[in-house]
């Protein structure tokens, strides 16, 4: 009976082991829910903007009258490089140790299971030696996701010694287009310290006033969740909001939650709050939130942004003894050689805002 470890060095049951497993992985892509996939023939990207102020209204005309010839709306034009993602890294002989251990013990004492433990043991012993691979399937659309919600969020995209530690790193951020403004004059910043004279309406509906200025329709405000607890419990909200949860009812003044928060907004015909709490590990095993803290994004369409792909050159030049499969575009490899195994990636992507004029930032860490 050949090991999990021979197995999986067919291709076939290589691409099943990893996109299988990936099912039920707790890690998710997460930008999937927020961008489709434009492939690229080389590792350029070019992508036309259409800047329309609003829905344009027809222009009526005499019956025999002729067509007034206008000028079309004007077209911007993103442009860039697909950024190369890799990382590689060799499975330590402990765990292939303690694998290989594991699963002579399985054979050992299969003929005294039933099928139902044999079939548990069995994905355990998957599970364990998924780990590294999962890795590698997950990692590059993991910084995706940052990109997108650094650009959503902040206006840019950066790649810096502290979020790319190993990697490449860019002198000087990409800016993607999107309407950035400080807080309304006579607003004080929002900060645990400012909390009794915040005025999160006042800047809520100037974000809505802007966006409605520029002839669009806003579908909803996001947050980081640190952002949404300096909302919650300011006393503007708490002094105007009570609510009842059970059987208790809350007097204006307690605590506040974002469903009554949004309630209210909605009434008042405001647009809703939407919490964007999404966390990254960076490669040195520091955790940090990918939506950044104190920025209001007021959003006015359901996708703002297109991921741009591109095939790595091993996709169509494969390196000899090396084993493939492909998890949502990115190229995931596994080989052998004296020195032990290993697990690698590599993917080229990078998302393009192609509707940054549908997004407006408010920052509520500045003032004008």
């Amino acid at each position: 009976m050949a090991t999990i470890l021979e197995t999986i060095q067919n291709p076939r049951a290589f691409d099943a082991f990893v996109n299988e497993n990936m099912k039920t992985s707790t890690y998710k892509i997460g930008w999937n829910a927020e961008m489709d996939v434009e492939y690229e023939a080389s590792k350029n990207w070019a992508a036309a903007t259409a800047d329309y102020a609003a829905a344009m209204l027809g222009t009526v005309i005499d019956t025999n009258a002729e067509r007034p010839k206008r000028d079309m709306p004007s077209i911007g034009e993103l442009s860039g490089t697909l950024a190369r993602m890799g990382d590689e890294w060799q499975i330590s002989n402990d765990r292939l140790e303690r694998f290989l251990y594991m699963e002579g013990r399985f054979k050992d004492r299969a003929g005294n299971l039933s099928n139902e433990q044999k079939a548990a043991q069995y994905a355990r012993l998957v599970k364990y030696l998924f780990n590294p691979y999962e890795l590698a399937a997950i990692a590059p659309h993991r910084r995706i996701l940052a990109q997108y919600l650094e650009g959503l969020s902040d206006g840019q995209v950066t790649l810096t010694k502290t979020n790319n530690a190993g990697g490449i790193v860019w002198s000087a951020a990409i800016n993607v287009g999107i309407a950035k403004a400080a807080l309304p004059a006579g607003s004080v910043v929002w900060s645990t310290a400012n909390l009794a004279t915040m005025d999160v309406l006042k800047v809520i509906q100037t974000a809505e006033d802007l966006a409605d200025v520029n002839g669009k329709v806003v579908i909803k405000h996001r947050v980081s969740r640190a952002t949404a607890a300096l909302i919650v419990t300011s006393k503007q909200l708490k002094d105007t909001l009570s609510y009842n949860f059970g059987k208790a009812t809350a007097a204006a003044g307690g605590p506040v939650t974002l469903e009554t928060v949004n309630l209210y907004l909605t009434g008042i015909g405001m647009k809703p709050i939407e919490i964007v709490n999404e966390k990254g590990v960076l490669n040195t095993g520091t955790a940090v939130s990918l939506f950044k803290d104190g920025r209001i994004v007021t959003q006015c369409a359901p996708q703002v942004a297109v991921l741009k792909v591109s095939d790595p050159l091993e996709a169509i030049d494969p390196v000899p003894n090396k084993v493939y499969t492909t998890f949502n575009d990115n190229l995931v490899s596994q080989w052998r050689n004296e020195k032990g195994r290993y697990v690698g990636y590599e993917m080229f992507a990078f998302p393009a805002f192609t509707g940054n004029k549908d997004v407006f930032i408010t920052d509520v860490t500045a003032t004008v």
